[in-house]
């Protein structure tokens, strides 16, 4: 699990709420959209079909994502890591989709220069 600085969080929203930029109301949009799905959230194949086409959108949209996800990675100490617990496609997709707000929250970040790489925003990463 990736664990982000509180202040920067706050920042982002602060930023977003400002909607100083167009890509500001897109992205205060897009976390609207998943934290829509996420509080309507209901443990059946209809959902779960939904929340994987707008995390696949999400990331299209927002190629930091991958990128927050490989710097995360390269936090972990791999001598120290445990096998991935095993989570259900529900489980997993709304994992993925908090994770993408962050992604979001961060590209915000970066665009207005707040942060000059991911790796600032991340504070730390669990090991499991």
């Amino acid at each position: 699990m990736i664990h982000f600085y509180r202040e920067y969080v706050d920042l982002a929203v602060k930023l977003m709420d400002d909607k100083s930029e167009i890509d500001d109301v897109k992205a205060i949009n897009d976390l609207n959209e998943i934290k829509f799905m996420v509080n309507t959230a209901k443990p059946t194949v209809e959902f779960v079909n939904s929340a994987k086409l707008l995390h696949k959108r999400i990331n299209e949209d927002y190629p930091k994502i991958d990128e927050m996800h490989r710097v995360a990675s390269s936090m972990v100490n791999p001598m120290r890591l445990c096998p991935k617990e095993s989570y259900s496609k529900y489980d997993a997709i709304l994992a993925d989709l908090n994770s993408d707000m962050y992604g979001i929250l961060a590209t915000v970040l970066l665009k207005h220069g707040k942060i000059s790489c991911i790796k600032e925003f991340i504070q730390s990463v669990d090991e499991k």
